[in-house]
């Protein structure tokens, strides 16, 4: 009992400041009732403590950097999967403290400055992001550090074991090789596992509402490293390029149905369901080697207002008059001319940003686009509107040699190798655990 009563005096410690609870804490009450209910034990983890209050703490802050609905019923759905992270998150700190595995305070604020910069925080802005939700700054701190702790535990015990044949790297080269011009694709990944019979339908019910969060202008990488449930969290989820016959059978028949910038419905397999990004798709090429900077454009843009409560005719002699200009208009000079006569203040320049800061659906677009080519009318929020690519730069290209592909082939498949490892000793460790979840 010594560690949930070292966990209650940490809790008590840090409870300074009103907090935003789930649906399930009853707020009518006066400051004993608030605080009774906080202190309530949402589970615990070999006789370690997780609070409600640590429960909610980590969902404010995920809500807030997927850019969720601060609501009830998001709490209440994002629940059961923040409290399989925080188990999880306990599972790995035990494992990194049995093992003597710890953190320097020099890698710790890098770690912070990494994760601030990931998050779009302002560098320092993490406390007062964390004062803003109304939780200690100590709170992101530790998953951060848990983050940190688990990567070296990783690295500790299976780095060594990894062992690459030459014989691996030449097999995998005459395959690069032989396949080239073929497709390739460059995804992303949310992971959402089900836990026992019945899950499933709640699982997938969450996992419709990310895409629907994702589609209204939420990112993907921001959402994937607060709610997914695999390794590639960390790096917001991406499986970076993948090709077919290298991925499982029910994601591959799902990819191979997407256009570059689609989210996937949930696909389900047995462990659960992913929501899949298909964010490029190119052909294989394999002594090329494209810069991991995204590609830039600079895009024009003319809004069509559509009128309040406006009937199907209103609607539709707006998408006409776009239709017009999306005929009319050769290059970027005459965008901007047709755009001073539509009059809308929406109208203009985007200047020159990443095409991964792009929504899905106009990320969609802006790839079926060649420079001065004007889509056809998209419907947006209130209004419709035309697009046109004013200039693109595609990240750099390079030859690379023989030497070169094979290093890379070796690195790819020393992280596949760690990452399967990751997923298979957390596992182990859920297995061997005495877990109480008392929600």
């Amino acid at each position: 009992m010594s560690n949930l009563r070292s966990a209650f005096n940490k809790f008590v410690a840090r409870f300074v400041a009103p907090f935003v609870l789930t649906s399930f804490i009853l707020l009518s009450g006066s400051a004993p009732t608030f605080a009774q209910s906080a202190l309530r034990i949402a589970a615990t983890v070999n006789e370690d403590m997780i609070s409600l209050f640590d429960l909610n703490a980590r969902m404010s802050v995920s809500i807030y950097l997927a850019k969720l609905p601060a609501t009830n019923e998001t709490r209440r759905r994002l629940a059961p999967q923040i409290l399989r992270s925080l188990i999880d998150d306990n599972l790995r700190n035990q494992e990194a403290k049995r093992l003597g595995i710890t953190v320097s305070k020099e890698e710790l604020n890098a770690g912070i400055r990494a994760w601030e910069k990931r998050s779009g925080v302002a560098r320092g802005g993490m406390a007062s992001l964390a004062q803003r939700l109304g939780i200690d700054k100590s709170m992101i701190a530790e998953q951060i550090e848990t983050g940190l702790l688990w990567r070296k535990t990783i690295g500790d015990l299976f780095l060594s074991t990894v062992q690459i044949s030459d014989k691996e790297i030449d097999d995998i080269l005459l395959e690069e090789i032989s396949k080239k011009g073929q497709p390739e694709f460059l995804i992303s990944e949310i992971f959402l596992p089900f836990d026992g019979a019945g899950k499933d339908r709640e699982v997938n019910a969450l996992a419709d509402r990310l895409i629907q969060q994702i589609k209204a202008g939420a990112k993907f990488a921001a959402v994937a490293r607060n709610f997914s449930q695999s390794p590639t969290a960390s790096v917001g989820g991406s499986l970076g390029w993948n090709r077919l016959g290298h991925l499982p059978v029910e994601l591959e028949q799902v990819i191979k149905q997407m256009g570059a910038g689609q989210i996937s419905q949930p696909v389900r397999t047995h462990e659960g369901f992913y929501v899949l990004n298909l964010r490029q798709k190119r052909a294989i090429e394999p002594f090329v080697e494209k810069s991991s900077k995204p590609t830039m454009v600079s895009l024009y843009q003319i809004h069509f207002a559509l009128p309040n409560n406006g009937s199907h005719t209103d609607t539709a002699a707006i998408m006409d008059k776009a239709r017009d200009v999306s005929q009319q208009a050769r290059n970027c000079t005459d965008m901007e001319t047709l755009g001073k006569k539509v009059g809308s203040p929406l109208s203009g320049s985007t200047g020159k940003l990443a095409i991964n800061q792009l929504s899905p659906k106009m990320l969609s677009v802006v790839n079926s686009l060649v420079v001065s080519q004007a889509s056809q009318p998209i419907t947006s929020g209130n209004g419709v509107i035309v697009m046109m690519v004013c200039e693109r730069i595609d990240a750099t290209v390079k030859k690379i040699d023989r030497a070169t592909l094979r290093d890379k082939i070796r690195a790819k498949l020393i992280d596949e190798r760690m990452n399967l490892s990751a997923i298979q000793f957390l596992r182990n460790l859920r297995r061997a655990a005495i877990v109480d979840v008392r929600l």
